[in-house]
């Protein structure tokens, strides 16, 4: 479990944050959509940007209202069993979750918790194909 890392920023609009980064640091994103830009780095390090609204609509207002600040932290599995396992034995460990283990429709499964200072942290696993999102070069938003 844990082979690959991923750090990040909570957005209002991935398309305009995600031009700055590729600009500026010549970052290419793997994936890109409204909702969501991801930037492999070398080695099992990852990028990426995710939209606030996103997160509300799918985790639910509620349990964002109690994220302090606009980053995540995120640690992928290799299935959705040591997603589970991880999230069994960090529970038994006194760990708060504000998410049970789900299927979301980004073909991952994931679960969520904050750290003590009040970080995001998501563990997950791929489920099926890793969604691209909108990589069509004649579309205008995704030639950045």
């Amino acid at each position: 479990m844990g082979k690959h890392t991923a750090h990040g920023y909570l957005v209002e609009d991935v398309y305009k944050e995600a031009e700055k980064f590729t600009k500026v640091f010549g970052f290419k994103p793997a994936r890109i959509d409204e909702t969501f830009a991801g930037f492999p780095m070398e080695g099992k390090v990852e990028f990426f940007l995710w939209q606030w609204k996103h997160l509300e609509d799918n985790l639910g207002k509620d349990v964002m209202a109690k994220v302090k600040y606009r980053d995540q932290q995120a640690i992928r599995c290799d299935t959705p069993e040591e997603v589970d396992e991880a999230y069994e034995q960090m529970k038994a460990e006194g760990v708060e979750f504000i998410s049970e283990p789900k299927d979301y429709e980004w073909n991952a499964r994931c679960v969520y918790f904050l750290d003590e200072s009040g970080h995001m942290w998501e563990i997950y696993c791929w489920t099926g194909a890793v969604p691209l999102g909108d990589l069509d070069p004649a579309k205008e938003k995704n030639g950045l």
